[in-house]
């Protein structure tokens, strides 16, 4: 089957302690027997909707499970950590940001029609589902039309508009929300970040605990601090626009364009909320107000304008649309430098 090399792990993962809600529910209708045979695990990234998964698959193969969560000792958790569990299909894009193929989704009928390997459940774990195209999409949808007895199949998104809708409709979607402001910097500190950077990672990243650590790594930071000042220079007319889009096109490892443009998303919103009530802000930010023209509300019409621009191209690079990147870019940046002229 087209999937990328297994996964290992060197213990069960756990849930996340904004996860309790949606962790007791859905044991609950395991231990009853109840589950669904579709699962569509949605929210924000960067709120662990993955390790979520992790930690219900191997519940749901667990032998003896322990207080409500996979003991991480009995043959089926070993083979579990070992990614290679006979009863356990994890399917991805076969790079990083690619697209999950027709030719995987329809090699699912092999695995889900046959017999139970260690005669339990048998679990299909898809993650990004937006990575589907139609065709793909659909391939899913006769799995799950007609599901096979004791498979469950656990879909994740961070895009749930992306997926069809009559996909949606066929699974229990179960929201992951941002926790409170309290519980994501307990969970930074707890994780070694001290107050002042968990703080201003935390709100980059939207409440999102896991991408805000993410955000916290020197790499992240340095990429970051480099964009913005790209988005400086191009504002001042010292940099291309164009040049500018090339040099952005393919992010640093570890760096997704469409996290580049969160970011954008967020400064943009600081500047209008720094403009609009009066107050002071980050020195960089306002070396970029005063270069706006005028002061009145009014004026800060094409700034909206803009923002629109880049939420729509953040929706873009999260669908199946695939667009140019290099010209999706350009016409930012030159729209960007259109601001301060």
């Amino acid at each position: 089957m087209s999937v990328p090399e297994t996964f290992e792990y060197k213990s069960i993962p756990v849930p996340l302690p904004w996860h309790s809600e949606q962790w007791q529910r859905l044991g609950l209708q395991l231990q009853a027997g109840r589950c669904p045979h579709a699962l569509l695990l949605t929210g924000p990234e960067g709120l662990g909707k993955r390790q979520f998964a992790a930690a219900f698959t191997a519940l749901a193969l667990c032998e003896q499970p322990r207080a409500g969560q996979a003991c991480g000792e009995c043959k089926d958790c070993r083979l579990w950590m070992a990614g290679s569990h006979p009863d356990f299909l994890q399917v991805e894009p076969e790079k990083p940001g690619g697209p999950l193929k027709v030719e995987q989704i329809r090699q699912l009928g092999n695995f889900v029609s046959r017999t139970s390997g260690r005669g339990g459940a048998r679990l299909v774990c898809l993650s990004p589902a937006e990575a589907m195209n139609v065709n793909a999409a659909n391939a899913l949808l006769k799995n799950l039309e007609e599901p096979a007895p004791s498979v469950i199949f656990v879909l994740i998104t961070d895009a749930p508009t992306g997926l069809l809708p009559t996909i949606r409709s066929r699974c229990q979607s179960i929201a992951f929300p941002p926790p409170t402001v309290e519980v994501a910097l307990q969970w930074l500190y707890s994780n070694g970040l001290e107050e002042p950077l968990a703080q201003r990672v935390l709100t980059l990243a939207g409440g999102a605990p896991l991408l805000a650590a993410e955000l916290a790594e020197p790499k992240s930071r340095e990429v970051r601090e480099q964009f913005f000042k790209d988005l400086v220079a191009v504002a001042q007319g010292t940099a291309s626009s164009v040049s500018t889009a090339g040099r952005w096109e393919t992010p640093a490892e570890g760096v997704e364009l469409v996290q580049l443009l969160h970011f954008w998303q967020h400064w943009l919103t600081q500047m209008v909320q720094i403009r609009s009530c009066d107050l002071s802000g980050d020195a960089q930010l306002m070396v970029l107000l005063q270069r706006l023209p005028g002061s009145s509300e009014q004026n800060l019409q094409p700034v909206f304008a803009f923002y629109d621009h880049l939420l729509q191209a953040r929706k873009g690079l999260l669908g199946t649309a695939n667009p140019n990147r290099r010209l999706l870019l350009e016409e930012l940046f030159i729209r960007w430098a259109k601001l301060f002229a």
